[in-house]
């Protein structure tokens, strides 16, 4: 019997969603398969939740209520400093690991989460929290200083994201049709000195 809890998030479709391509009597590889689909899903999630604060976010800002506007942003850099802790998880694997089911994605990528494509365009965009109005103070101090932190954690991701992907995969492109590293390193916009 389910319970409410199980009901409540609707945990067997939830757990459905692990569906390896390694054969099952590859147990190791299906096991570390399976890890990098869950971290990956997982991620997606939060992703998702951290785009609806940021909506949120934008429409306080848009209404002058920079306090309720600079938490949904505090919000957002807890959800994106806890992605950049799931690719301290994808450090756990072993590059000979991922090397023996990488074939298994084809050409999936992460260059291809229309999400996180979303998500980090709004962060960087310069009018993240909308264009100033005649009815709404210009400055909102805690926002802005909210948004900052934000773009820190994007940039810490960013890093982090890379050294991942050097450690697993070294020079060899990405699983999507991308340079790799050359890739990624051109999506790293770090801040002036």
């Amino acid at each position: 019997m389910e319970t409410p809890y199980a009901c409540y998030l609707r945990l067997p479709a939830l757990l459905d969603l692990q569906q390896p391509r390694t054969p099952d009597e590859r147990t190791g590889q299906w096991a570390d398969e399976r890890f990098f689909i869950t971290v990956h899903q997982s991620a997606e999630v939060l992703a998702s939740q951290a785009l609806v604060y940021l909506h949120r976010a934008a429409e306080h800002a848009q209404t002058g209520k920079d306090p309720e506007a600079a938490a949904a942003l505090r919000r957002v850099t807890a959800l994106v400093d806890i992605l950049e802790h799931h690719l301290t998880l994808l450090d756990h694997l072993e590059p000979d690991s991922f090397a023996s089911f990488r074939p298994l994605l084809d050409n999936a990528s992460g260059a291809q989460s229309s999400q996180f494509a979303e998500l980090f365009q709004r962060i960087a965009a310069a009018n993240l929290l909308g264009p100033p109005t005649d009815d709404l103070p210009t400055e909102q101090p805690l926002a802005s200083s909210a948004l900052q932190a934000l773009r820190g954690a994007v940039v810490r991701w960013r890093v982090r994201h890379l050294l991942l992907v050097e450690r697993m995969t070294g020079d060899q492109p990405g699983s999507g049709g991308t340079s790799g590293l050359a890739f990624l390193r051109d999506q790293i916009d770090l801040p002036p000195r």
